[in-house]
């Protein structure tokens, strides 16, 4: 089965991988999800919305009264691309995760 690991902008995927990370560890708090993002992208110091999280990542993380909760769709994606799409972020953005 093929992987199209790079699906979005670098900051895209930058922001979906900090967010896939945080989650593959346990469920969070919307609140703390939002905060994640907005900080992560803050750290780049790109403009980008990072309210768009939820959209980018419909699929991968479902939302269940007001807890972040990865996906088993979310989990093997992680899996299978995370060092991939680490790498390119890495190369287009320069940062390390």
């Amino acid at each position: 089965m093929y992987v199209q690991y790079v699906r979005y902008t670098p900051v895209g995927e930058y922001l979906r991988l900090v967010i896939l990370q945080r989650l593959a560890r346990g469920p969070a708090p919307i609140e703390e999800v939002d905060e994640l993002a907005k900080r992560a992208v803050e750290k780049l110091g790109i403009r980008y919305n990072w309210r768009v999280w939820p959209k980018l990542l419909d699929g991968e993380v479902e939302i269940r009264d007001g807890t972040a909760v990865i996906t088993p769709r979310g989990r093997w994606i992680l899996e299978q691309t995370g060092e991939e799409v680490a790498e390119y972020v890495k190369k287009t953005l320069g940062v390390v995760l």
